[in-house]
Formats: C-alpha cells, structure tokens, sequence
C-alpha cells in the first residue's frame, strides 16, 4: 500500500526592489560630489552692458572724425543737426532760408542795392585817417553817412581807372553808368565810392560836385533806371 509523500514547503520568491536611484545621493568616504542644477548663463544669452554714445556738448566741425553713427541735435539761432556718417560729421540747417547778418561786414557803397530797413555804424579810413561813418538802408539801396573831408583831400585814384574791372578792385571806388533821370550822368566812369558834399570835396584839380542821374541797376537784378548821386566832375575840355 503506498502513501503520499510529504512535500516541501515551496520557497517564497525572492523580490529585489530597486529604489528610483536618480534621487538617492551615495556619499562614499573620501569623495565629494558637487552637483549644479542651475549653469551660469553664457555670455550671449546675457551679454554686458552697451554704452550709448553721446553728443559733444558743443557742436562738432564739419569733415572732422568721428567714430559712432550719432545724430546731435543744436540750437544756434536755428536747427542744425550734425550726424557722424562713414566716420566723418556732417551738417544739416534747419533754417530755410538761414538767417542773414542785417550789416556787411565792410561799409556798404552808397546807392548798392539792399532788402531790409535798417543803419549799420563803421569805422573807416578812404585815406585821412579813421572815421565814423553810418549806412542806412531804407529797404531798396544803401545811403552812407558821416564822412568827413580831408583837409587837403585825398588824391582820386578813382578817376584813373579806365575800366569797370579795376574800378571795382578798389573799395574806395564805385563805377557808375548814366541813368534814365536829369541831369544824367554824361558817360560811365569810376567815381569815389561816397558822395560829394561841396567843391572842396573835389581833389581834381578844377572839378566840381554835381548831382547827376545814374542807373542803379546797373549789372543788378532791379528794374529802377534813376538815382540821384553827388559825384566829383572832371572839367570840360576845351
């Protein structure tokens, strides 16, 4: 008769449980573990500070160097911005038309054209000395005032220039052609640059100071044809 043989207890099954190992930091004598969560930022994902050019506090010369592209804006009786292009400044004006010094910077010739009211004071020397003298302009041509005469009166140099040319190359000179009122100026010549008050004011030998009509807008773009000046006349050949 057989019986049943007795078995073995089965074994449990042997269960390895693995931790989540990329939270588990094993420190191990002798070592040390740094570990950065955050890197530093690269220079391009945080790049130093720029600095912004800035305008001279005075306006720069024009065709100077420079080394930023720069626009400066300054306010010197109108706009003018200055801007630093290819290396170089450059100016731009804001005024349209600029604006224009009331007075020349030399006295002006008596019965030269002008556009604006107003008196200019100079000193000046037509060969006796430093003197005072006014120009007024009444918005058509200029007047000069306050020149006295020479005692004895400078020599006219005037009377010696042939052509309109040289005339014009002396500041004391003025030429004038005849004009279109009477009594006209009998032919074009070169006549001291201020009026004649007297005689006296002749330095020619026998000549007198006459009124006579000349053209004012001789080589001028005006279309008046008569003014009164007082001029030094050469006596009549015989």
């Amino acid at each position: 008769m057989s019986f049943p043989r007795k078995q073995k207890p089965r074994r449990k099954p042997f269960v390895v449980t693995v931790a989540q190992a990329a939270t588990a930091v094993v420190l191990l004598p002798g070592c040390i573990t740094t570990v950065t969560s955050n890197p530093p930022p690269t220079e391009s994902e945080n790049p130093p500070p720029v600095e912004t050019p800035e305008c001279p506090a005075t306006p720069p010369d024009t065709n100077t160097p420079c080394t930023e592209p720069l626009s400066c804006e300054y306010n010197n009786a109108c706009v003018e911005v200055y801007y630093c292009e290819e290396g170089t400044w450059h100016m731009t004006s804001g005024c349209n038309p600029p604006p224009v010094d009331p007075c020349p910077p030399e006295a002006p010739a008596s019965g030269a054209l002008c556009s604006y009211v107003t008196t200019c004071s100079y000193t000046v020397d037509y060969g006796c000395g430093p003197q005072e003298q006014t120009a007024s302009c009444d918005g058509a041509v200029w007047t000069t005032e306050g020149i006295s005469t020479c005692n004895p009166p400078p020599p006219d140099d005037c009377v010696s220039y042939k052509n309109e040319t040289e005339c014009a190359a002396d500041a004391g000179c003025r030429w004038l052609v005849p004009g279109c009122g009477m009594p006209a100026l009998p032919e074009a010549g070169c006549f001291a640059v201020t009026n004649c008050t007297g005689d006296f004011d002749c330095p020619i030998s026998g000549g007198t100071c006459q009124e006579v009509s000349i053209d004012p807008c001789h080589n001028q773009p005006c279309d008046a044809c008569s003014m009164t000046v007082s001029v030094c006349m050469t006596p009549a050949a015989p």
